[in-house]
């Protein structure tokens, strides 16, 4: 399984680490978590960094002879570590254990019956976990991480034998530089020799992290060159002065420690040591540099905390300036090393308090509803996704506790104000009905393909319509309003192209509407029949339809994961995020030419608690969270709207943002603009019109490159690199879009694949084939 490695990255180890915990990555909707990420490396090549690798993955373990303080044992052994059932050692429960196995390949774990007995104990983790491999299944080798650009680096590394053999020598040295010192030339032999080249800053940190193990695996002649070198540059003798002495010189960052010190703040995950030396080390001296001592950070950290509950006794007014002052005297804290080692959450979240109290300083107005829309589409929004973001960037119960008591001094009365002002705008104005709004938004055509969101609120909806944008896709994004009361049973089927063949009888204890024809309860199968008789079967979630005609699928559990995890939903929504945006990119290169994504409703999200109001339960038949079904002819004291459905029959719903039970920091069913405005997001890849025939005119190799010549050149073209021309799941490549000049160069990062058969395609923006021309990897010499 490869994965892409789409976030910043600082060093090669670093990528390392985050491909492999992307390899956990999974949707809840097709599989269950994988137990475990197995790495086999058939020829021992990642062998000298899995050391470095332990200081950065807790969950990483290896196998060979049983040394549980170093997480290494037997295959019996590692298989009880990950099953959880052995008290040591501990891996984070949030973390999937890493098993890297040295000198075992892939193959040989697939070979049930000839897997060697010691091995066959890890045999199962394979189908119950995932393995870290290429697109192909096979291995990934050192040189196939750096230069692949779909999992990999994507990094220009010469394919000759010497250059080879240097990138392995040197891969203990490699794996601590910064990426981006890699890109932008091709890396050969004598690139990799050069980084055995004196580093004195990055020998003193390692040093630092660990005095006496460095000192124990570096020989004598090491030893003393080091010594004086810190003697002649950094006037500190590390046998005669010692580590804490070496430690407050570095948090002083005088001198030549300046640019240690800037080496520690580049990476400083890789030296887990330093942090407890530093704050062993802090001087009396008050003048000194405070980024640099982690108690500086700690103190502060706790400081914020408490002003963060204080704001539980002031009015919003006075907690909104409380929050401006808090990011004058903590907001630089972001810029501190300690920021990058997460260890200051709340200064971070500080960040997005700061856009809650410059924006809610006044309330949501607008003088009818599609105003107050606007006003909503146009940036108060932003607000609700600040909230998010702000609980997101906590972990710990304190801290969340702290975040919580801000939110509901600065957030809370500004979503209470908007929610009981389009309350009152929808007396005299109701949201529009069922056939009383246009559906032209939820139609598609030919080559165009819904995709269902449960719970998909706006805000959300443009953190992923970011993300597609970056990748350079067309996104258009337009709203509706939810059928009232917005659960799923009615305003799912809201937005579906088969909305006139369904109708509202009497409301029931569900709120599901019925089917014109036979007038039975709209349940799924029922739903997904009617839109297969108009023409959108239904595609199931791990397949991609047919891209010539016209479908349904549904993916993303974010209306569930809010039921289930309530407040503590905010750590999950980019996870989901995520998740959706891969499975949109997988059915656009599947040939759809367009993906229309909707949902059905919104929610209200608080941690802490949203307020709750009584409604009797002998005055209802039927009590959601928002919502509910009022008994015969009761009165109730409570604000009415009509069923979507159905005009006829009224649905009472909590007031502002109240629920009619207690213990809810999220919920939906009612009138809120969280809740009722809801997306609707057509993307497209950018495709454009082929108005003229083309060809490829040109295939030329330079070893496992290829670069291709298309004429004439046209905008919205792309080629790939594969070994069955009509399916993209056997490229060898990456799609790579032709430049002005009708040229492209595409990458073959498995040496193994030199001489195979292969064809060259040419790609509308659709994904469709138009020309293809057989090619030899490597070249026919």
């Amino acid at each position: 399984m490869s994965t892409y490695i789409t976030q910043p990255v600082t060093t090669v180890i670093e990528a390392l680490a985050r491909s492999l915990e992307g390899a956990a990555k999974y949707n809840p909707n097709d599989v269950v978590r994988p137990v475990a990420i197995l790495w086999t490396d058939h020829d021992s090549q990642w062998q000298p960094i899995i050391p470095q690798l332990r200081r950065l993955m807790p969950q990483l373990l290896t196998l060979g002879e049983y040394e549980p303080d170093r997480r290494t044992g037997p295959a019996i052994w590692l298989r009880s570590v990950v099953d959880r059932a052995l008290e040591y050692p501990k891996i984070p429960a949030e973390k999937t254990p890493v098993i890297y196995l040295s000198g075992v390949g892939r193959q040989e774990l697939r070979a049930v019956q000839e897997c060697l007995d010691p091995l066959k104990p890890l045999v199962e983790l394979q189908y119950r976990g995932v393995c870290w491999t290429q697109k192909n299944g096979k291995d990934w080798s050192v040189e196939a991480f750096l230069v692949a650009e779909d999992g990999g680096l994507g990094l220009d590394v010469a394919r000759d034998v010497v250059t080879h053999r240097a990138m392995l020598g040197a891969l203990t040295e490699l794996a601590t530089t910064s990426v981006e010192k890699l890109r932008g030339r091709r890396l050969e032999a004598e690139d990799f020799d050069k980084l055995f080249s004196d580093d004195p800053a990055k020998d003193l940190l390692l040093w630092l992290s660990d005095p006496e193990a460095v000192k124990s695996s570096w020989n004598s002649g090491r030893w003393s060159a080091f010594k004086s070198r810190c003697k002649a540059d950094f006037k500190f003798d590390p046998d005669q002065d010692g580590d804490l002495v070496a430690a407050e010189l570095l948090g002083k960052q005088e001198g030549p420690w300046g640019s240690v010190w800037e080496r520690f703040a580049e990476s400083p995950v890789l030296y887990p040591g330093v942090p407890e030396l530093l704050s062993k080390a802090m001087p009396s001296d008050l003048f000194v540099e405070p980024s640099s001592w982690p108690q500086n950070n700690e103190q502060k950290e706790a400081a914020l905390r408490q002003a963060l509950l204080d704001l539980e006794t002031k009015t919003p007014s006075a907690a909104r300036d409380q929050i401006l002052a808090l990011e004058k005297t903590h907001g630089m804290r972001r810029g501190w090393v300690w920021a990058k080692l997460d260890l200051a959450p709340l200064a971070k979240a500080l960040v997005h308090l700061v856009v809650i109290a410059e924006r809610t300083s006044s309330k949501l107005g607008g003088a009818s509803i599609a105003d107050m829309a606007k006003l909503y589409v146009d940036a108060a929004w932003e607000v609700d996704a600040a909230a998010l973001a702000a609980m997101a960037a906590v972990k710990s119960s304190a801290d969340a506790q702290a975040l919580s008591k801000a939110l509901n001094a600065i957030y809370r009365p500004w979503l209470e104000s908007a929610a009981e002002h389009l309350q009152e705008l929808s007396e005299k104005e109701p949201l529009p009905g069922h056939n009383e709004q246009t559906m032209d938004d939820v139609f598609v055509e030919s080559g165009e393909l819904i995709l269902f969101v449960d719970g998909l609120r706006y805000d959300v909806s443009q953190s992923l319509a970011g993300r597609m944008r970056a990748k350079g896709w067309s996104v258009t994004m337009s709203t509706r309003w939810a059928g009232l009361p917005t659960v799923t049973a009615t305003a799912k089927p809201a937005v579906s192209p088969v909305a006139t063949d369904i109708k509202g009888l009497s409301l029931g204890e569900d709120f599901l509407p019925v089917t014109v024809d036979a007038e039975k309860p709209l349940t799924t199968d029922r739903f997904r029949k009617l839109l297969s008789a108009a023409g959108y079967p239904y595609v199931g979630a791990t397949e991609t339809g047919d891209p010539t005609g016209r479908a349904w699928t549904e993916d993303g559990e974010l209306d569930k994961l809010g039921h289930s995890m309530q407040g503590k939903l905010a750590g999950r929504i980019d996870e989901q995020v995520d998740l959706l945006l891969e499975r949109i990119e997988s059915l656009l290169n599947a040939g759809w030419r367009e993906i229309r994504v909707v949902t059905d409703h919104g929610w209200l999200w608080l941690p802490g608690e949203l307020p709750k109001v009584t409604l009797p339960k002998y005055l209802t038949a039927s009590r959601w969270a928002r919502c509910a079904v009022i008994k015969g002819g009761s009165k109730v004291e409570v604000p009415t709207v009509q069923w979507h459905w159905n005009a006829h029959e009224r649905v009472a719903v909590a007031p502002g943002i109240a629920c009619f039970g207690a213990g809810n920091e999220y919920a939906h069913g009612g009138l809120s603009l969280q809740e009722s405005l809801i997306p609707v997001i057509r993307v497209t890849t950018g495709a454009s019109t082929v108005k003229t025939v083309v060809k490829v005119a040109d295939v030329t190799w330079a070893g496992l490159r290829c670069r291709v010549q298309i004429e004439p050149a046209q905008s919205g073209l792309s080629v790939d690199l594969r070994t069955k021309v009509n399916d993209p799941g056997s490229s060898v490549s990456r799609v790579r879009a032709v430049d002005s000049e009708g040229s492209a160069s595409l990458l073959v990062a498995d040496d193994e694949l030199e001489g195979t058969p292969a064809a060259v395609v040419v790609l509308k923006a659709s994904g469709h084939v138009i020309v293809k021309q057989p090619t030899i990897i490597g070249g026919e010499d």
